[in-house]
């Protein structure tokens, strides 16, 4: 038997619906990758699939959880949220028992919404991104992995206060974790000394070009700083048009704008300098045990040539907290089991992660910290 195989879900998923178990080898533990694997924000997708993978992939070379191989669905839902609802539920008729790391604010919202994880009874694991809006009120069957937004927000603002930095302004994807993104920093800088004298929304899905409005109007501002709240593929169209246009500002954005995206689009001197809130430690740092174990794993994994990025490490430690509470879970796992096993996962740690949740808090990590992307694209932190 394989170590790893991915199921289609085309006609197999609609057989899999009407007849559960049937398509799913005997002994297998199915999970379930709901996300837009293509669209606007494809690339965080994509690389958290590989991700997912790689620590499957190590999970069954290491027999498993309970001797059980892991299987994957992929899922696909586009980044519309009418094919999130009609994805989802597919994940939830299957032989699922969690569905991991989806991804957009746009898509799960309405997810949570339909309050389709509850009336299913169907646990997911580690939503990206970690706006307050997916995360308030607590719901019984979605557990969050990274830390918060809020949180990667006031340690950002915490630096601007630092450095002296009075003059704030704040561009923003326009969907609903941009639209949160920027609350939350309205209400950080309420009554401080610094000042918010710009904001911008962005439309997701635009090149540089069609960005440069907005950043003349921010520049115009005058800002001494600038917060990104976006995307990758966004985050790194707008630093391509605002470097362009000379504008010295600084910039800084939570840990979606990752280094290695920015990069790619705007290009390695435009790109330096900008400051990251990271909810991962640094991927380049053997020394920290998770660390460590991602890199063999994913040398041994991935494909050869792909190099490993922040959200790979992101996806690979959720997947680990998932594997540990399915391992918690007993040999005969359901969904109500692995739900009530990550529930009781008290002071998990991944090498130097911790992770823990209760009844009362489903958000496992709170780490942050802040990075700068130096020469080369390595971030510094």
């Amino acid at each position: 038997m394989p170590f790893f195989r991915l199921h289609g879900l085309g006609l197999a998923a609609l057989v899999a619906t009407l007849l559960p178990g049937a398509l799913m080898a005997a002994g297998e533990l199915t999970l379930a990758h709901v996300a837009p694997l293509t669209g606007p924000v494809s690339k965080e997708a994509v690389e958290y699939n590989l991700g997912i993978r790689v620590a499957l992939k190590a999970a069954n070379a290491a027999g498993g959880i309970h001797g059980r191989q892991l299987v994957l669905q992929d899922l696909d839902d586009e980044y519309k949220p009418e094919k999130a609802l009609a994805r989802f539920n597919e994940a939830a008729s299957s032989e699922a028992l969690a569905a991991l790391m989806p991804v957009g604010s746009l898509t799960f919202s309405r997810i949570l919404k339909e309050r389709l994880p509850e009336t299913r009874a169907f646990p997911v694991i580690g939503v990206v991104p970690g706006a307050q809006p997916l995360r308030e009120p607590l719901n019984p069957y979605v557990f969050h992995v990274r830390a918060s937004d809020q949180e990667q927000y006031r340690k950002l603002a915490e630096h601007a206060t630092s450095t002296g930095l009075k003059r704030i302004a704040v561009a923003y994807a326009d969907v609903p974790f941009g639209h949160a993104g920027l609350a939350t920093l309205e209400a950080l800088f309420k009554g401080k000394t610094e000042q918010l004298v710009a904001k911008a929304a962005l439309p997701v899905g635009s090149k540089a070009e069609q960005l440069v409005g907005a950043v003349q109007a921010l520049g115009a501002a005058q800002p001494d700083i600038v917060y990104l709240v976006s995307p990758s593929q966004l985050a790194g169209e707008f630093v391509k048009a605002y470097r362009s246009k000379g504008i010295t500002a600084q910039l800084a954005t939570p840990s979606y704008g990752n280094a290695e995206s920015l990069c790619q689009i705007a290009g390695e001197d435009a790109t330096r300098g900008i400051v990251i809130a990271q909810v991962m430690p640094n991927l380049n740092n053997a020394a920290i045990p998770l660390v460590r174990r991602f890199q063999d794993d994913f040398r041994k994994y991935a494909d050869a040539g792909v190099q490993p990025t922040v959200f790979h490490l992101e996806a690979y430690a959720t997947t680990r907290v998932v594997l540990e509470g399915l391992r918690l879970a007993g040999p005969a796992p359901t969904r109500a089991k692995l739900a009530q096993a990550l529930e009781g996962m008290k002071k998990f740690d991944l090498g130097g992660f911790p992770v823990e949740y209760s009844a009362a808090r489903h958000a496992g990590s709170h780490y942050v910290d802040i990075s700068i992307v130096g020469r080369g694209c390595r971030l510094m932190f």
